[in-house]
């Protein structure tokens, strides 16, 4: 069906579609509608129209269907309703995270402060991912001196807090130097002025924890944000433990996933690879470091290829290479190989 104006023909079916569309969308999923105005215009998350408050996380009602959360605050006192911050609001009765509300938080004294920690005067608040809310801590932390320290991806990382005297990681008080410990810049590990440490999950507690993994020693750097290599003085750290004690370090680089050279000892996930096989002082790395090659051999992770001239290997654009008598080109498929390449005479 088509209307006729102005000597156009206007299509109404996709018309009369996407309005359908829209009001099954609006009355199935309770979008609210109107979109309402801010309650507060320093925040962008909490919201008020005729039907009551809401929380919604995203800027644009139609990102929902996409990603993002949305919900109604039930039994506002709107003449004592304040905005903490983005994610938390009461009134004189109650405290919400978000639109859920926090049944055990004294709405009177709740507070989130300026480490953004929540807090009331007799608890510090945690989420719980069992219950998808917040609840009082269990680490007997104190509540006044309490704080989030560490912040990642430009907000809180509530799993870290401390207090006055202590450290808290996932709810455990840390045997660490508490006027020391922080995160060492971007990377894996954390220091305090004694030892090195590093975060992990342990599935049989079923929770994170800390663990040493050597003295402190200077200097400490590492290759970049997401390596798993640590320099540590004269000892070389893989994630959670020393590959490599007391050397002397000339050469300290990274040339691949979880791959690392020191000095003339190559390094795959923390276990020292081709020993007696590459020449790694005059080594050439490829493809994310899964291909080396010296003058005498050509490896694809550990695996030599024999087939291959290694005296002429090298690379001419960035997954083509060639030797003296052949083109090899990476599979498509490279993942599932046990040999990498597409061979080709020239």
């Amino acid at each position: 069906m088509k209307i006729t104006k102005h000597g156009r023909s206007i299509p109404v079916k996709p018309i009369i579609i996407a309005i359908l569309s829209w009001w099954f969308v609006s009355f199935f999923f309770g979008f609210p509608i109107p979109r309402g105005t801010r309650v507060c215009h320093d925040y962008s998350t909490y919201y008020e129209n005729w039907r009551g408050v809401y929380y919604i996380s995203v800027e644009h009602v139609l990102n929902l269907i996409n990603f993002g959360h949305w919900g109604y605050l039930k039994d506002v006192d709107r003449e004592t309703f304040v905005i903490l911050d983005d994610n938390w609001a009461k009134d004189k009765n109650h405290v919400w995270y978000q639109d859920k509300i926090v049944e055990t938080a004294d709405a009177a004294s709740f507070n989130v402060d300026k480490s953004g920690l929540p807090k009331d005067k007799r608890h510090v608040f945690v989420y719980d991912a069992d219950i998808c809310n917040f609840r009082p801590t269990r680490c007997g932390i104190d509540v006044p001196t309490a704080e989030c320290f560490v912040f990642k991806n430009n907000g809180q990382d509530w799993t870290w807090m401390r207090d006055k005297n202590f450290v808290y990681y996932d709810e455990t008080k840390l045997d660490v130097d508490r006027n020391t410990f922080a995160p060492l810049g971007r990377t894996l590990w954390w220091t305090d002025k004694d030892y090195v440490y590093m975060d992990t999950w342990n599935s049989s507690l079923k929770k994170c924890e800390l663990i040493k993994v050597d003295s402190l020693q200077s200097p400490v750097d590492t290759l970049n944000a997401g390596s798993h290599y640590l320099r540590n003085g004269k000892n070389i750290i893989y994630l959670g433990k020393v590959v490599a004690k007391d050397i002397e370090v000339h050469r300290f680089e990274e040339v691949g996933l979880s791959k690392c050279i020191v000095n003339d000892m190559l390094f795959e996930n923390g276990d020292r690879i081709l020993k007696d096989s590459l020449n790694v002082s005059e080594a050439k790395f490829y493809f994310y470091g899964h291909i080396a090659a010296d003058k005498n051999h050509v490896f694809y992770s550990r695996k030599q290829l024999n087939d291959i001239d290694a005296a002429t290997f090298r690379q001419i654009e960035d997954e083509i290479f060639e030797d003296k008598d052949f083109i090899y080109t990476i599979k498509e498929n490279v993942w599932r190989e046990k040999y990498p390449f597409d061979r080709k005479k020239k």
